[in-house]
């Protein structure tokens, strides 16, 4: 008999960079299903925000995902207050539009630090109890920078494709313990990390967050038997 799709009732998911966008949007579909949802973000008031405008226990945790130090700690929040991990949606992400000229070091620094560096902490503190447990999921929002080439783009698409490779190195060495991870590679996508400009021009062909939310969540529905690996989205009319 074929086994059913997963649900998340009960289950602990950890979203970070969760204040807006995508992460808004996933915390407001994990929190329907009836998960148990912790959303982090260097802005606290933002976070405190969107947790109270979501409600149904949507908890909110200030944490830089690039301090060892912050990340632990927050770990120690959840396990006390929710349980372990069921699911880590590494989401937090920086970009700089810039030729690689222009890209100071300072820049180059900050987005390594958030976009490679924060889900490599975060996983690896979540990691040791999904293999005890046998089980767990590992989404890694990335982008289509790590699949194809644009202009001004080139240390955001260095540190993509670089979490797109330790993504698929990760999946390797751990899907015999039961633990799935997810690489989603969302287009133009009508967020606060595109400039205000381009989202005046374009965003009516952008993809909306809660819909691209929306298509992670039923990938994360998957049968535990399956393994859905790489998930690739543009808007309906193709890219920008």
């Amino acid at each position: 008999m074929a086994e059913g799709n997963m649900t998340f009732e009960g289950k602990t998911v950890w979203i970070t960079g969760g204040g807006t966008g995508i992460g808004k949007g996933l915390a407001s579909a994990f929190a329907r299903e009836g998960a148990q949802v912790v959303i982090s973000g260097r802005a606290a008031a933002r976070i405190d925000a969107v947790a109270a405008e979501i409600g149904q226990g949507v908890r909110a945790i200030p944490c830089d995902v690039s301090d060892p130090g912050e990340v632990g700690a927050v770990i120690g929040r959840i396990t006390e207050s929710c349980g372990p991990v069921d699911i880590l949606v590494n989401n937090a992400g920086l970009t700089v539009f810039k030729p690689f000229q222009s890209t100071s070091l300072e820049e180059f620094d900050a987005l390594m630090s958030v976009n490679l560096r924060g889900p490599f902490l975060c996983t690896q503190a979540v990691l040791p109890s999904m293999i005890e447990r046998g089980g767990g999921q590992i989404v890694m929002i990335n982008s289509m920078a790590a699949l194809q080439v644009f202009p001004s783009s080139s240390v955001y698409a260095a540190t993509k494709g670089g979490l797109k490779w330790m993504a698929d190195c990760l999946r390797l060495e751990v899907r015999k313990s039961g633990v799935r991870v997810l690489n989603v590679h969302p287009g133009a996508t009508d967020t606060p990390i595109w400039p205000d400009s381009v989202r005046s021009k374009h965003g009516a062909r952008m993809m909306r967050p809660d819909d691209v939310a929306d298509a992670i969540l039923q990938a994360c529905k998957a049968p535990i038997s399956v393994m859905i690996e790489e998930l690739v989205m543009q808007p309906v009319g193709g890219p920008l």
